[in-house]
């Protein structure tokens, strides 16, 4: 049995972002799923396509009452890093100067058909098990991700002394 459920999702070029299962669905098929706080951030940003918005509106309309500022910056680095998928930027999420952040306008916003996963079945007495040996996969190399995460954080920690200043 097959159920359908619509859920809104902003469509990318490269890339699907779905708001109520905080999820990013990328062409290859992968799956990255956000915290609370990105997944709020992005929408956020998602809703207010092409407008810059800075980072003290978005602490103040998307921040829980018990988060810091600089916890609010750490998502926004965090979802900063995510927007990067083998080096290549794909979200096209922006940092705009000392002005604020910005995402550019989805191709698509849309209701996406979700199709439920049948409950599996028992085993058919015919199928073939195959049993495998356990063969160990080297991690890839994130050097890329690491540099660009440690530029973020860079970048968000002056951001936060400036904040404080003014």
């Amino acid at each position: 049995m097959v159920t359908k459920v619509n859920s809104r999702c902003y469509r990318f070029s490269d890339v699907d972002f779905e708001p109520e299962s905080r999820t990013l669905y990328w062409r290859d098929c992968s799956v990255t799923t956000l915290t609370y706080e990105e997944c709020r951030l992005l929408e956020m940003l998602c809703y207010h396509a092409g407008q810059v918005l800075s980072a003290r509106v978005l602490y103040t309309s998307t921040s829980l009452p018990d988060t810091t500022f600089t916890q609010h910056q750490n998502s926004l680095c965090s979802l900063l890093a995510k927007s990067y998928r083998q080096g290549e930027k794909v979200l096209p999420l922006d940092v705009v100067g000392d002005h604020g952040y910005r995402v550019d306008l989805p191709q698509k916003t849309y209701q996406r058909e979700i199709e439920s996963v049948p409950e599996p079945s028992e085993p058919d007495q015919l199928d073939v098990q195959l049993n495998l040996p356990d063969v160990p996969l080297d991690p890839p190399s994130n050097k890329k991700a690491i540099v660009i995460s440690i530029a973020c954080i860079s970048l968000f920690g002056i951001a936060t002394t400036a904040f404080f200043l003014l």
